[in-house]
């Protein structure tokens, strides 16, 4: 698999009546053409923060520095490398939905309420297409609901978001994410609003995709059990650092973060009739402990996780692929 996306140490500072805060800080990954990434944690740890940084979409006031490295299609800058940390806007323009798309939680909250769902996906092609004719427009809008198995896309081109089941949403969501040919998908949470049949087939459709297309995916979840469906690799994220990273069968058997653990105790299983969660909450990012963030909540804490934020450490002697931020380790 051929290298498509790779940060290193990027950090989002926004500003606050209290000062500065880091929802995203030092946090180091890599997404391969034709792999899955599955980001995972709480509410609050800065998943979707760290999504909208990667597509340029960071609140006014925003600060960003760091590395964010994308291999772009050979029809768009023949194979050059671009920093996105260093994108101006108009830049943006063509990276945004022509490079990275990105599919949010909610299609309702996305789709414009009063244009039929099939000029929507119109208006993502002719933004990147504007030499198409208005049939050869028509023809890939067809063709892009067709890919994201939209049943009569002809007919569903014209109708609008409500007249539209939530799955058949996320099916357009995910067409017009697509239409424009991008390499990385970016879904945060797509099927966190779907009932658990309609979620199966979502998921199966973005995987399917991903293979034909040979697109790299970030797939935000906080459910563990869809990140083991779905990813090849997994980073747990909390506090807006990586605590722990690795293939997705070794960081959900051999986990090593106690963060990891704790998520793993709180997902419910057929064969665990009881959950344990974590206790407390995640903390304020005004108010974050000196030393680990997930001292006060670690049933394993030492006196030097109070000191110090731990480095990010290979797990096993010599290896890179498994990962945690842990004394432990």
């Amino acid at each position: 698999m051929s290298g498509l996306l790779e940060v290193s140490g990027l950090t989002v500072e926004l500003p606050t009546p209290r000062g500065w805060v880091r929802p995203v800080n030092d946090v180091s990954l890599r997404i391969a053409a034709g792999e899955t990434l599955g980001l995972v944690g709480e509410s609050g740890s800065g998943k979707t923060m760290l999504s909208l940084s990667l597509m340029g979409l960071l609140p006014t006031g925003a600060r960003v520095s760091g590395e964010a490295w994308l291999t772009p299609t050979e029809s768009n800058g023949a194979g050059a490398r671009q920093n996105l940390v260093a994108l101006r806007e108009k830049e943006w323009r063509a990276v945004r939905g022509g490079e990275i798309a990105m599919v949010f939680q909610e299609p309702m909250t996305s789709l414009n309420p009063v244009m039929p769902v099939g000029a929507q996906i119109a208006e993502a092609i002719r933004a990147h297409n504007a030499q198409l004719t208005s049939d050869e427009v028509q023809r890939r809008t067809i063709a892009a609901l067709r890919r994201a198995s939209v049943p009569e896309a002809e007919d569903r081109a014209k109708q609008f978001p409500h007249q539209l089941s939530g799955g058949l949403r996320q099916r357009v969501m995910i067409a017009m994410a697509l239409a424009a040919g991008p390499r990385l998908l970016i879904a945060d949470e797509p099927t966190t609003a779907l009932d658990v049949t309609v979620q199966k087939q979502v998921l199966a459709l973005l995987d399917r995709l991903r293979r034909e297309m040979g697109l790299g995916m970030l797939f935000i979840t906080h459910d563990l059990g869809v990140v083991a469906q779905v990813a090849d690799r997994v980073a747990v994220m909390y506090t807006g650092r990586i605590v722990e990273q690795g293939p997705v069968r070794e960081v959900l058997t051999r986990p090593r973060h106690p963060y990891t653990k704790g998520l793993l105790a709180a997902s419910p299983t057929l064969e665990r009739g009881k959950l344990d969660p974590i206790p407390g909450a995640v903390p304020q990012l005004t108010a974050l402990p000196p030393g680990c963030a997930f001292e006060p909540r670690c049933q394993w804490r030492r006196e030097d996780c109070v000191t110090a934020v731990p480095a990010l450490r290979a797990v096993d002697a010599g290896g890179e692929q498994h990962s945690a931020r842990c004394v432990l380790v």
